[in-house]
């Protein structure tokens, strides 16, 4: 290793001060994101934190329980720090033993229902949710979870219920208002949807996501007017939204703005040539207007980058149709038909962040929500 020459220039103590400042520099703190960590073949550092951090909590506790072992509420402690590590069968069984002792515990019942949620048994979290709330009918917390076990399980007419009993106990929780929107989504009350939405747009107003789900919600109440306003707002927020320019697209769609939907869809394409909504939406833009050829150039882009879409290739059918392209047709058709049979019982879950009148998210062509 060649020696460095330090001779009576050199400012040794300045190089140590610059050093100090560099270990104090931004760069130092700057959190990497985990899947970095993931592709190295190391962990997160603070994923190791904070399991150092429950395990630590965990001696002591135990240590606590040593000494005071009837201690009910230590117990239900030590099972959320099972559930904080993931040990759920563990955290299950502990609780369990709590119940028997003492079967009016509120807090186990609450901590056996979030054991049961995170280890996906969702029925068996909605019972024992229920019983702490009626044990502790005030306890915000426990009905949103509560809603959040029924919103598991698709039950979103009472998912929506417990939202509402966190707003009655606790009117400026911001993430009860957020859920309620949601559930009311599920159940197509796009109105109440709307209201709810713009109350937690009072908490956060310019959180793109809401501001997102309100234009989406005014779209499908039809209210397209107020849709184009709010996608408008989401864009100005964020102009690389790639998504949120396939919503302007579709709302301007929805109002007959022809141009201004084209624009907006290439510009969606121009921010990410990889994503196959903007094409997919702008052939069903293309497509009621009868402009068929360029439907079907879109809608092949569409198909090629993102194959799964079972709407665009039913779409690409109807236009090769209409145009009398029916080999074309009928390859198409096929492959609507093999998705279609490939796809699970109950059609899957509804995406939130879902664009409005996009084939994608929907299964409707952009025409068809007009």
């Amino acid at each position: 290793m060649a020696e460095i020459d330090v001779n009576e220039d050199f400012d040794v103590e300045g190089f140590r001060e610059n050093q100090e400042n560099k270990k104090k520099s931004d760069w130092v703190t700057m959190k990497i994101h985990p899947e970095i960590f993931e592709d190295l073949g190391v962990r997160d550092p603070e994923q190791i934190k904070l399991e150092t951090a429950i395990m630590k909590k965990t001696r002591q506790v135990k240590k606590e329980l040593r000494a005071d072992p009837d201690n009910l509420d230590l117990q239900v402690e030590l099972g959320t720090l099972y559930i904080d590590g993931g040990n759920y069968d563990e955290a299950i069984k502990l609780i369990k033993q709590v119940i028997a002792k003492d079967s009016h515990h509120a807090r186990a019942y609450k901590v056996l229902g979030a054991a049961y949620a995170l280890h996906a048994h969702e029925d068996e979290a909605i019972r024992e949710f229920t019983r702490a709330s009626e044990l502790s009918p005030d306890d915000a917390e426990i009905h949103f979870n509560l809603g959040g076990a029924y919103m598991l399980k698709d039950m979103f007419d009472s998912a929506a219920r417990e939202f509402e009993r966190v707003i009655a106990i606790d009117p400026g929780d911001p993430y009860a208002y957020a859920n309620l929107a949601a559930a009311y989504d599920q159940m197509k009350m796009y109105t109440e949807e709307v209201r709810i939405l713009k109350k937690v747009l009072m908490f956060d107003p310019e959180n793109r996501e809401l501001r997102s789900a309100l234009s989406t919600a005014y779209f499908n109440d039809g209210r397209f007017d107020e849709a184009l306003t709010a996608a408008k707002y989401v864009v100005d927020l964020d102009e690389k939204d790639t998504q949120a320019w396939c919503n302007l697209g579709s709302c301007y769609s929805a109002a007959n703005m022809v141009d201004e939907a084209i624009e907006a869809f290439n510009k969606a394409m121009e921010l990410d040539p990889e994503y196959a909504v903007p094409h997919v939406n702008l052939g069903s833009l293309y497509a009621s207007v009868g402009r068929m050829e360029k439907a079907i150039k879109e809608y092949k882009v569409g198909t090629e980058l993102n194959p799964g879409d079972a709407m665009a290739w039913l779409n690409l059918y109807k236009c090769y149709k209409d145009i009398g392209r029916h080999d074309d047709a009928m390859k198409a058709h096929s492959r609507y038909e093999a998705l279609i049979r490939e796809a699970p019982a109950g059609g899957g879950t509804t995406d939130f962040s879902g664009i409005p009148g996009g084939v994608s998210t929907t299964g409707h062509s952009a025409e068809s929500d007009q």
